[in-house]
């Protein structure tokens, strides 16, 4: 009998508990509001990462391509997931290719010219997503990417993928 009652207990304490938790701390879609600043500070992000583009582009020479490539590397730096460099043309490192579904409808879609936005939770958390292509847009991108030489200068080669998260 105080089994039962002790398993009636436990039991009627953990659905309590799954339904308080429901209620107080379930996970909730990100608002317009909340969607509408990340995808304002993506714009904010967008405009500092092309400004260091064209920055870097703008200063590297044949002389100095060694450390203008170090430098836009450690501006895209590997453990960032939130602003990566992702593309299928070499020289690449393995955090170059697209990563989930998002990344890779993205890759396709910039390789087609075209941005892809989104809104998707990852690991836990909302982000606002963002992918913009990539051409080979100055000759200067040949100086570390060889293999862009050829390319016309409107050739897409990749996406800047960004992600925002979404601030509660």
């Amino acid at each position: 009998m105080k089994a039962t009652r002790l398993i009636v207990l436990f039991t009627s304490i953990f659905t309590f508990g799954l339904i308080a938790g429901e209620a107080v701390g379930a996970p909730k879609t990100p608002s317009q509001d909340e969607i509408d600043f990340a995808e304002e500070a993506s714009d904010l992000m967008t405009a500092t990462v092309f400004a260091a583009l064209v920055q870097e582009i703008g200063e590297t020479t044949p002389e100095n391509v060694g450390q203008g490539n170090l430098a836009i590397g450690l501006i895209f730096d590997d453990h960032n997931l939130n602003m990566r460099l992702v593309g299928e043309l070499e020289p690449l490192s393995d955090n170059d290719y697209p990563r989930d579904g998002f990344e890779e409808l993205a890759l396709a879609d910039a390789l087609n010219g075209q941005a892809r936005t989104g809104v998707e939770k990852v690991s836990g958390t909302w982000y606002y997503r963002r992918s913009i292509p990539l051409s080979n847009f100055v000759p200067q991108c040949a100086m570390c990417h060889d293999n862009y030489a050829d390319l016309p200068s409107t050739e897409n080669v990749g996406a800047l993928m960004l992600r925002i998260p979404i601030l509660k």
